[in-house]
């Protein structure tokens, strides 16, 4: 069967389409042949060697992957041949393993797939999981309080504006550009703030009347992270769960300072926190995976790639003009 992986670490150019031996399941185990593999940042920072959870090379990359169980290992009884079935590697001894034509599995680390979800679609469920977790886990905005999103046109911010909307929550996004920008609120944004044509503070106060949000959700942090104390309501928190733009200012301390009599807070968020607490992981995931089945989220896809063709599609990722998820088929 075809795979993609790369011997050393590098640029999109390492990814090579190799040919290996097709695995068979053991005991316990299913295997899965693939519709859909998503494409996600956790692939390319496995393939600049900056990623904490890499396995041994030659590695595998790719986190999710969707598609139909054609062989059941023994002892297994919770799928058997021709169901649908998806997997997230949080669910797996090590990560990786997804840019593959068919993916040995344990059975009970799988997520039964209603007939009725789109494989593609499925492949973006990681991005629902974690904004679940943001929503409901490393914080509680509760119906009514409004937060504020960066990066908001990206896969995790797609996700969270549907979940917060799903919520109750009134939700404002960030995005690059005017295009990002219109994106956002075809996702359901209540408004969106173009970061090169607007200034964000500003336009935060004015769309709160001045009283701020309760909740900024960043993931490019940089040395802007330092900007969303002051756009913070009291009570309110910043939750960084990325640093796609760069470590922040090392003084935090600074700016919360500056709003010490509204009580602000800070949370650095991963969920790796989660490793060893499947029962959480999976109560997430099952929630993304019902909203998805009823129709209450709907992942957009920028575009679907053939599997020969990973190292483009981690290329198009890096270029920062994707909106929505990547999708490689076999």
């Amino acid at each position: 069967m075809k795979v993609v992986r790369f011997h050393t670490y590098g640029g999109p150019e390492v990814l090579t389409v190799e040919d290996v031996p097709e695995p068979s399941p053991g005991p316990g185990e299913i295997r899965i042949r693939a519709e859909a593999i998503g494409v996600g940042v956790p692939d390319i920072l496995m393939r600049r060697g900056t990623y904490d959870w890499i396995p041994a090379f030659p590695v595998v990359p790719g986190n999710e992957l969707a598609g139909t169980v054609d062989v059941v290992g023994e002892g297994v009884d919770g799928f058997t041949v021709g169901d649908r079935a998806y997997v997230n590697s949080r669910e797996l001894p090590e990560r990786g393993g997804g840019y593959a034509e068919a993916l040995i599995v344990p059975a009970e680390a799988a997520f039964a797939m209603p007939d009725t979800v789109d494989a593609a679609q499925a492949v973006a469920l990681g991005n629902y999981q974690l904004a679940w977790l943001l929503l409901n886990y490393a914080c509680n905005p509760k119906p009514g309080d409004s937060i504020l999103i960066h990066a908001a046109a990206g896969g995790v911010g797609g996700a969270l504006i549907q979940t917060a909307k799903r919520q109750g929550l009134t939700v404002l996004g960030i995005a690059g550009s005017p295009e990002k920008a219109r994106y956002v609120t075809e996702l359901g944004a209540d408004a969106a703030i173009d970061r090169n044509a607007e200034d964000i503070g500003e336009r935060v106060g004015d769309l709160t009347s001045g009283g701020g949000v309760n909740v900024v959700y960043d993931s490019v942090a940089g040395p802007g992270l330092s900007d969303d104390f002051a756009m913070l309501a009291p009570m309110g928190m910043v939750v960084m769960f990325g640093y796609l733009g760069g470590d922040p200012d090392p003084d935090l301390f600074e700016p919360m300072r500056a709003k010490f009599g509204d009580s602000v807070g800070f949370r650095l968020f991963s969920i790796h926190v989660l490793d060893d607490k499947p029962d959480i992981r999976r109560k997430a995931m099952n929630a993304a995976m019902d909203a998805l089945a009823a129709g209450d989220v709907s992942p957009r896809i920028h575009a679907t790639m053939k599997l020969e063709e990973a190292e483009e599609a981690q290329r198009l990722l890096e270029s920062g003009t994707v909106t929505g998820k990547l999708v490689l088929r076999p």
